[in-house]
């Protein structure tokens, strides 16, 4: 009989313990609150131990538990956290697991210009212009950048980043992303290869001020290759444009004079640099061409924002004079 008794003061014992440790457990990391009023930014390759020191919160043998338990650990996310009030432990680790942090959009469109991007940060108040300018200095690049122009390399894209974030990283979160999409092992194994690439950014660049349409960047890079080809001047209206800041509505014939190693109505070849920053569509056209025979382009009058493709001068000029007084 004590022996039985004994099993059950142990079992009883037991019972407890755990009854304890659950209650405990659920009580340290579903109910006690902790009172958070800081701003805290959880980078990528930090540790929840750094984390965790951040913000003052001890570890103890029921938090280790929850992140054996939950894994939760493993799929919190890095960004710049705004937190003002009590939390508990599962509330605190959901906000990260979820991204709830203060973040900022920042949308930078197709053929966007370094100096529009510059200015579209700092109406932000994400960057200085002299922050922007420094950091450009001190950007180890792998591609051509003449005379400091990165014209060409802040990849159009829409990007996320905390409230806070320093000017370097923005800057090279935006590099960044032209080197996953077109990366220098491939794109620029050599100086020549690297010129090479450089040149079909150049013309990227055009094809995207151009064009408005997707389906026409091939065909419109097929007509500057083969006006190049043929040593004809590349005649493009963006060019001009990018010379005026891309302020003109309009371009007029006394524009196309001005003295500019932009203006491809005066001179021959590309210009000595990209005018706005590409998309991928942009760059692939440059990349890989439409083969045709056209050498002529020009805006269709159908409001459909296409564009008309001819062969010779004769029909380029023919389609105009044939659809001038048509409203576009």
């Amino acid at each position: 009989m004590r022996k039985i008794k004994r099993i059950k003061i142990f079992i009883f014992s037991i019972v407890t313990i755990l009854f304890l440790g659950m209650s405990t457990y659920y009580y340290e990391i579903h109910m006690k609150k902790i009172d958070i009023k800081k701003n805290v930014e959880f980078k990528r390759r930090e540790s929840v131990g750094e984390l965790l020191d951040k913000v003052g919160i001890e570890q103890n043998i029921f938090l280790k538990i929850y992140f054996k338990v939950s894994g939760i650990s493993s799929e919190i996310k890095a960004g710049y956290y705004k937190l003002e009030s009590e939390y508990t432990i599962s509330e605190f680790f959901k906000i990260l697991k979820e991204g709830r942090s203060e973040m900022i959009r920042v949308t930078i469109p197709e053929g966007f210009t370094v100096d529009q991007i510059k200015k579209l940060l700092i109406s932000k108040r994400m960057i200085t212009g002299s922050e922007f300018q420094n950091v450009l200095k001190g950007s180890k690049f792998p591609y051509p950048t003449p005379n400091n122009n990165f014209e060409g390399y802040f990849f159009p894209e829409t990007y996320y980043f905390a409230i806070g974030s320093e000017s370097k990283v923005i800057i090279d979160t935006m590099l960044g992303e032209f080197l996953k999409k077109f990366p220098v092992e491939y794109y620029g194994k050599t100086e020549k290869d690297k010129q090479k690439f450089y040149k079909k950014l150049i013309l990227a660049s055009i094809i995207e001020r151009e064009a408005v349409l997707d389906t026409e960047k091939p065909f419109i890079a097929s007509v500057f290759y083969n006006r190049l080809k043929k040593g004809m001047r590349l005649e493009s209206d963006a060019t001009i444009n990018y010379i005026f800041g891309y302020e003109k509505k309009r371009i007029y014939y006394k524009d196309l004079k001005i003295e500019s190693p932009y203006n491809t109505y005066r001179n021959y070849g590309l210009p000595p640099a990209p005018i706005g920053n590409p998309g991928s569509l942009a760059i692939e056209a440059s990349l890989n061409p439409a083969r045709t025979d056209y050498y002529f382009f020009v805006a269709t009058y159908d409001g459909t924002n296409s564009h008309h493709f001819t062969k010779t001068y004769k029909e380029h000029l023919n389609y105009q004079n044939q659809n001038k007084n048509k409203p576009k």
